[in-house]
């Protein structure tokens, strides 16, 4: 079976990725391939001296934000100065009772929350009915280190004075069993293969890497990894295991898909994926 590259991407990017605008999805891929850390934040970030008490206060919030309980109300939404601040605090509630919640305080915004890998753990992505990022709403970050790719948010925030229409998809783990929705290579930051030198091993060698992380192999997706255009891949359940591995994304949890080939990747293409993720080179 051989299908064009571009399915074969769609496989690899969630509906926040594959249904926005160009704009959108420039903005996404930015993000999933930034030269640094710092680059790969969708929004300004400025460090400033925080009391003790107000870290203990994100760090409250960071309990509740992504966690379900069974509380009636499937959000918790405060007014702070002149925006409103959102909690998730049912992550399993019907979007139905979310935007209630919102419209209560007039806000036309519609909230899902997605199963997602790691890297978009707590992922905050607004979209317009037009499918375009919207800027003014954005997550709350609390300060000190993050291991995920898109930040970790505890909230989101909106403007008190928002007008628009707006769509947020919010990401949390997934179940066992549970298909990702929101997923990118398993080699992006907060990923199980993050800066570990994988690219042209075997197949089975990174069986084996995969394996002591609780990860089997689904499927394989095989092309030539040095195509510069789009081409066809094809979609196999095996292949032989001299065969050389050039990337992969999980699927679901502790199940991936591997990029592999004959024929092995180049070293020029290995150091811009690996200065991309942040990671040494070879």
């Amino acid at each position: 079976m051989t299908q064009d590259v571009d399915h074969v991407v769609a496989r690899f990017a969630a509906p926040p990725v594959t249904e926005v605008s160009e704009g959108a999805k420039e903005l996404m891929h930015e993000i999933m391939a930034a030269e640094s850390p710092a680059e790969a934040r969708r929004r300004p970030r400025r460090w400033i001296a925080i009391p003790a008490g107000a870290l203990l206060t994100a760090a409250t919030v960071a309990l509740t934000w992504m966690l379900p309980n069974s509380t009636a109300s499937a959000l918790d939404i405060k007014r702070e100065g002149d925006h409103y601040v959102i909690q998730i605090k049912d992550l399993y509630a019907d979007p139905g009772s979310y935007e209630t919640q919102l419209r209560t305080v007039g806000l036309d915004v519609s909230l899902t929350v997605v199963p997602t890998t790691a890297a978009f753990e707590g992922q905050v992505f607004p979209v317009s009915p037009d499918k375009k990022y919207i800027t003014e709403i954005t997550g709350i970050y609390p300060p000190g280190p993050c291991d995920k790719l898109d930040g970790c948010a505890i909230g989101v925030k909106i403007p008190v004075d928002f007008k628009g229409t707006a769509s947020i998809e919010v990401g949390r783990k997934a179940e066992p069993g549970e298909r990702y929705q929101s997923t990118t290579g398993w080699d992006a930051k907060g990923e199980p293969m993050h800066c570990i030198p994988y690219r042209n091993k075997t197949v089975a060698e990174v069986r084996d890497m995969l394996k002591e992380r609780g990860i089997r192999i689904e499927e394989f997706v095989v092309g030539d990894p040095n195509r510069t255009t789009p081409g066809d891949f094809e979609i196999k359940d095996t292949v032989p295991d001299s065969w050389l591995v050039s990337g992969g994304s999980l699927t679901e949890p502790g199940v991936a898909t591997v990029i592999a080939s004959e024929i092995p990747t180049s070293q020029e293409i290995i150091d811009r994926v690996d200065k991309a993720n942040g990671c040494p080179s070879s």
